[in-house]
């Protein structure tokens, strides 16, 4: 990994992204974590560009359709089969080596989160989510997404406890 401009710019671009991201761990409603993810998945896929990671960058794409047709339709079963096809299809043309499945897995994770009423769901799966984005990142070379999926793997599960403990 060299420091090169567009690396530079990435790399500020993921600490955007994270930031936006990590907050919607905190929100309790899904059609604002859905706008929010809209606005941060576009971000994250620029910086994907900028590091060559065409699968990361295919994902985001399939991330953006999946967030507007859910803040604009229901939430249907057509809807998330449609995405997991639609994920299956983006897979398929960027698939570069079974670090490309991390990604791949988190976003039909992160689909069926959302796809979720239920925002305890949310938080659950993004544990998950965000430990299959470390690995990712690290085989991608980003270091500030290692280090701030870091702490929104950490977010992500202080959100998940605050949540549970609301409802005992």
């Amino acid at each position: 990994m060299e420091l090169t401009p567009m690396y530079i710019v990435s790399q500020l671009l993921v600490i955007i992204y994270y930031l936006i991201y990590s907050w919607t761990f905190h929100l309790k409603d899904s059609n604002k974590i859905l706008i929010f993810g809209i606005i941060a998945t576009i971000i994250s896929s620029i910086s994907y560009l900028l590091l060559n990671a065409y699968t990361g960058m295919a994902m985001c794409f399939v991330a953006i359709i999946r967030n507007l047709l859910f803040t604009k339709s229901k939430k249907s079963v057509f809807n998330l089969v449609l995405i997991f096809i639609l994920i299956l299809f983006a897979s398929i043309f960027t698939f570069n080596n079974y670090f490309s499945l991390f990604n791949i897995i988190a976003t039909l994770l992160y689909t069926y989160a959302l796809w979720q009423k239920n925002t305890k769901t949310y938080k659950l799966l993004g544990i998950i989510v965000n430990g299959l984005m470390i690995v990712y990142d690290i085989y991608i070379g980003s270091i500030f997404g290692v280090v701030l999926i870091s702490i929104a793997f950490v977010n992500s599960i202080v959100g998940f406890v605050k949540e549970n403990k609301k409802t005992d």
